[in-house]
């Protein structure tokens, strides 16, 4: 892992800090700290991050409306804390585009397991991209980029790696719970609602760029992507 790379902790509890802190550091990674989210928003602005560990519950600006003003902005991969357990919750902070969420208490090995595993996948570009084409959609698979007719699109990683799956799996239909498994993979299995959440962002930022692709619902089962020309 890259001695560089720096993650923003953006919570009001001082223990979350140096907990964190303490194994990223045994890991060659750099921290900052924000301690409210008008804090971390301003240490953003003026900072280079590889990564935000944001908490939903903060004074001032709860951690949904800094996501939220992020991903205005940028696509800086976002794992989000929270205290309550409730579905409801993981499904916000996806919906809003989150990356990952990780309920409190917690142990910081499990976050510094979750952060090394997305930073590998949005920071892995090869010198020769992995391009996936299907219709007007190009998707530059190591370098987390989509174009429509060479238009890129902002996405985020999960959103990328969702897409990137049913590229492949072009005309055939994916279950919820193999998506589910494919793209989040560990305690997310069951929380199919994730899934349809992900793919209205999906449909939403695609339908401006004139696509000639579709992703089909399928009654009960999951989705299909085709191309129509």
């Amino acid at each position: 892992m890259d001695h560089n790379l720096t993650v923003l902790i953006c919570d009001d509890n001082v223990a979350v800090h140096e907990s964190i802190n303490a194994y990223l550091q045994a890991e060659g990674m750099n921290s900052e700290s924000a301690y409210d989210g008008e804090m971390g928003l301003k240490l953003l602005k003026e900072n280079n991050f590889d990564l935000v560990i944001l908490d939903i519950m903060m004074p001032g600006l709860f951690g949904t409306e800094v996501c939220k003003e992020i991903r205005k902005t940028s696509d800086i991969p976002i794992i989000m804390l929270s205290a309550r357990s409730e579905e409801v919750d993981r499904i916000v902070g996806l919906e809003i585009g989150a990356d990952d969420y990780i309920t409190k208490p917690f142990s910081p090995r499990e976050i510094v397991v979750r952060i090394k595993t997305i930073l590998k996948r949005v920071q892995s570009k090869k010198e020769n991209p992995h391009q996936l084409k299907a219709g007007n959609l190009s998707i530059d698979i190591d370098g987390y980029e989509v174009l429509i007719n060479n238009q890129e699109i902002e996405f985020t990683a999960k959103e990328v790696e969702l897409l990137v799956f049913l590229v492949k799996n072009k005309g055939k239909v994916v279950n919820r719970e193999e998506l589910l498994y494919k793209v989040w993979g560990y305690d997310y299995i069951g929380d199919t609602r994730a899934v349809d959440t992900l793919i209205k962002r999906i449909r939403k930022k695609i339908a401006k760029a004139s696509p000639d692709f579709c992703i089909k619902s399928v009654y009960g089962v999951g989705y299909k992507f085709e191309v129509c020309v």
